[in-house]
């Protein structure tokens, strides 16, 4: 068998065309073509990665750039191997497992129907999006609706939904398009903060918590007051029960989804002094490690790139008259050590 004579490195160049406003909207990512790389120099990735993670996610996603007709010089699986090394919602989302797992035995599980339904008209929606030149960002907002009809047909939400499973293939491309996404929102971040005088009061910022779940904290305190209240359940009159009882849906939805999500036999084996950390560690493991939680920080993204990102997720984010550019153009080179420092000793 001849091993692959392609260098340990990648040279990721690509093209992000944007729309200008409060921030810039991204609409299309354009891989460079043989040619372009020409006309350019590599440069080291930015501190974070956020560049070369949106490089990386378009070629596992993009199966155009998988042939080596098209991309020659690309070696796809050191492309394969950086991503798992420098993608940290993977990492974090493959530690949840033991916890998520157990957590799912008390669960019944979503309709096969349903998501086989949802995975169809997701891949769909993937691959309309792909184009031999890169991603129409554009197309992707039909994933909103998708995703809003999954739960329709469910008949509960994406929060706190420990019930939602999807195929490994899916899942995977959960992954590569949140990483898309969530580092596109980082590159924009990272050009608006460019042209901010005071960095202190007027820089945005992205956080793989706060973005999705403010105040964690906030619900987990809730929770506990709509838990005690059900205990004192046998003592109303059901009237007077389900009235309150819709008032904490309404007024603390998320406590609400999170106590209701949960099986009775999970809360019940907690003592009541364990109870706070307990329900804040289960919002934590939801959001980075089930696929209702992958799918919606997807949604979340979606919603940044359709409605402008300083709508959802920087509303604090002033226009920026300086910038007239129609695209942000990247070139970065990874190389083995920037995925395992340690290796440049060896």
């Amino acid at each position: 068998m001849k091993q692959s004579k392609l260098p340990e490195s990648v040279w990721l160049g690509f093209d992000v065309k944007v729309e200008t406003g409060a921030t810039l909207k991204p609409y299309q990512i354009h891989f460079w073509k043989e040619d372009e790389y020409k006309h350019h120099s590599p440069e080291a990735p930015f501190h974070y990665m956020s560049d070369a993670l949106v490089g990386l996610s378009m070629v596992h996603l993009n199966q155009h750039l998988k042939n080596p007709f098209n991309s020659p010089k690309l070696n796809y699986s050191f492309c394969y191997e950086a991503w798992l090394a420098l993608e940290p919602h993977h990492e974090l989302f493959q530690r949840s497992q033991p916890r998520v797992n157990a957590l799912r035995e008390n669960i019944k599980q979503a309709s096969p129907e349903i998501t086989s339904y949802f995975e169809r008209n997701f891949s769909d929606i993937l691959e309309s999006a792909i184009h031999p030149w890169g991603v129409d960002l554009n197309h992707l907002h039909h994933l909103i609706e998708a995703i809003d009809y999954l739960e329709t047909k469910m008949e509960r939400p994406l929060l706190y939904n420990f019930s939602l499973k999807f195929s490994k293939q899916v899942v995977d491309k959960l992954h590569y398009l949140h990483s898309l996404l969530f580092n596109l929102r980082s590159l924009i971040a990272l050009d608006y903060n460019a042209h901010v005088q005071d960095a202190t009061h007027e820089a945005v910022k992205v956080d793989s918590i706060t973005d999705y779940l403010s105040k964690a904290e906030y619900v987990s305190n809730d929770a506990l007051l709509y838990l005690n209240f059900l205990k004192h359940k046998d003592k109303m009159p059901p009237a007077t029960f389900e009235l309150m009882r819709k008032s904490f849906k309404s007024l603390s939805h998320n406590s609400y989804c999170l106590v209701e999500s949960l099986p009775k036999s999970f809360l019940s084996s907690l003592r009541q002094e364990e109870l706070e950390e307990s329900l804040y560690i289960v919002q934590m493991d939801w959001l980075l490690g089930t696929d209702a939680g992958l799918l919606f920080k997807v949604r979340e993204e979606l919603y940044g790139l359709s409605e402008g990102y300083d709508k959802v997720f920087w509303p604090d984010a002033q226009s920026k008259e300086t910038h007239h550019s129609e695209k942000l153009t990247v070139s970065c080179k990874l190389e083995l050590n920037d995925i395992y420092p340690s290796s440049s000793a060896a």
